[in-house]
């Protein structure tokens, strides 16, 4: 006699728990948000600082994630944690990496931007 296996599903997905698992981390020493999962270093937003016209400006200089954790959204919680980081000081934004001007641009308003 054959018996018949049911497949369960997971109830939540891979993405849902590398996020839950995740933790972005402000590492001000090396002026950059670094993401970790599960304690492995991951992913990094750098950016530099600055003071333009008499207000701070962060400049998001580059954002990369791993190869093996990318298309998760990952990179969309580091630049998160960014524009966190920028409302909470007062700043303005000049999203000079790709991803991040993309994420911005798709959010507007979400913080003030730096005149181009």
């Amino acid at each position: 006699m054959q018996r018949k296996t049911q497949s369960v599903r997971p109830t939540q997905s891979a993405q849902a728990i590398l996020h839950q698992i995740s933790q972005v981390v402000h590492n001000p020493e090396r002026d950059r948000f670094e993401l970790w999962v599960a304690g492995d270093l991951v992913g990094v937003l750098g950016y530099s600082s600055e003071v333009v016209d008499g207000k701070p400006t962060i400049s998001v200089m580059h954002t990369v994630i791993y190869d093996e954790y990318t298309g998760h959204g990952l990179g969309a919680r580091l630049v998160r944690g960014l524009l966190a980081y920028v409302k909470h000081c007062g700043a303005q934004l000049r999203p000079v990496c790709s991803f991040t001007k993309r994420y911005v641009d798709a959010h507007p308003g979400i913080v003030e931007l730096a005149p181009a």
